[in-house]
């Protein structure tokens, strides 16, 4: 982009949850407008858009007409048609483009595509066929952790085959309706970090800290930061997101999602090319969100670099926490900021909202998480 795009220039965005409605409000602040489609009338990001553009996200009309109202195009999730995309880029700027969004999607495609980059992953084979998974299981060996190579979220589509008993009792389902799936070997994990990474048109890249991650049920349930790792891990945590996000040319927002073993290795487990709920943490903390950040790079501003103002977690409010949750004492927590999504339909495992959590000190934030903890009724396993 030879000039950047200035207010009031409209920013277009293909989907309208909590991550559309965050990067919505950012650019409004900064004096954007906005236009989000999403086939839901209700979605988040429609209470704060200038126009929403309610249809399916096949819908070629959609996509024309986000191209015709929009100056600039981006997306706040990866399971959309490459082809729409790639569509799009045909007639305005998107950013980033089809090509991370496609590695992306694809479990396979994806840790390829790291290997070509010298980008260490967890040993892995890849299957078609009922006997290639059996292959696949005996290269990779057991415990294995099976996983379909598309569509796969929030732990959907993965399952752990801890002997030769699950894995005769796998193979016999997954004969009966074939897919193609990755066999990853099961890791001994010391932990599990991200990092979000931002890179512009000129090549230049930004890091946010390293955010430690804590899943539940396979669903990211706290988030602290900064993590406690070795300065070792942090490093090379770093340096993979920078040297990913420059390998695959990626212009726009990428989270990396990593894997700390005990021994210290860390591994590149998936990306995410748009802000993510890992990310959370720099609306309140930091001294630029992810979603500015990405605003700015699709604007074709300059990003100034993500500094972290103070120890802090973020906690997911999934459904199953919302219905009970007591707002009035989850307010008299200290440091506590809550942020509800305004979803309309409400399910067990849906994110909801967020509660972020500012301290002096990590001590001091590790206290006021286990009182959010309480409240919303979830163990404090680091208590246990």
């Amino acid at each position: 982009m030879s000039q950047p795009l200035l207010p009031p220039s409209v920013l277009g965005i293909i989907g309208g949850g909590q991550l559309g409605m965050m990067t919505v409000r950012e650019a409004q602040r900064m004096g954007y407008r906005s236009i989000v489609w999403d086939p839901d009338r209700t979605c988040p990001a429609s209470r704060l858009a200038d126009e929403t553009i309610v249809a399916p996200f096949s819908d070629e009309v959609a996509a024309r007409r986000l191209a015709t109202s929009a100056d600039v195009v981006t997306y706040e999730f990866e399971h959309i048609s490459t082809d729409i995309v790639e569509g799009l880029e045909r007639l305005k700027r998107v950013r980033p483009g089809h090509e991370i969004l496609r590695i992306s999607q694809h479990r396979v495609q994806e840790k390829e595509a790291l290997q070509r980059l010298g980008i260490p992953v967890a040993r892995f084979a890849s299957a078609l066929t009922a006997d290639g998974l059996r292959e696949g299981i005996a290269s990779v060996g057991l415990p294995a952790v099976v996983k379909t190579a598309n569509a796969g979220y929030d732990g959907k589509g993965q399952t752990l085959l801890r002997s030769s008993g699950d894995v005769e009792a796998y193979v016999r389902s997954y004969a009966s309706a074939p897919e193609e799936v990755v066999v990853e070997e099961f890791l001994d994990l010391a932990c599990e970090v991200s990092v979000i990474a931002s890179r512009e048109d000129s090549g230049r890249v930004q890091e946010f800290p390293v955010a430690l991650n804590e899943h539940r049920d396979h669903i990211l349930h706290c988030t602290v930061v900064p993590a406690e790792i070795s300065g070792v891990a942090r490093t090379e945590a770093l340096a993979l997101a920078r040297k990913i996000i420059e390998g695959l040319n990626v212009v726009g927002v990428l989270c990396v999602e990593m894997f700390v073993t005990k021994d210290e290795r860390v591994l590149v487990n998936e990306l995410a090319p748009r802000p993510h709920n890992s990310g959370h943490f720099s609306l309140d903390a930091c001294s630029i969100s992810q979603f500015e950040v990405l605003v700015r790079v699709v604007a074709g501003l300059d990003v100034p670099e993500p500094r972290l103002l103070t120890p802090c977690a973020m906690v997911n409010l999934l459904g199953k926490h919302v219905e009970t949750l007591d707002v009035r004492r989850l307010h008299e927590v200290p440091g506590v900021k809550l942020h509800v999504y305004g979803k309309q339909r409400v399910e067990p495992r849906r994110k909801m909202g967020h509660v972020m959590i500012l301290g002096d000190t990590a001590a001091r934030v590790a206290e006021s998480v286990a009182r959010v903890r309480a409240l919303i009724g979830e163990p404090d396993i680091s208590q246990e």
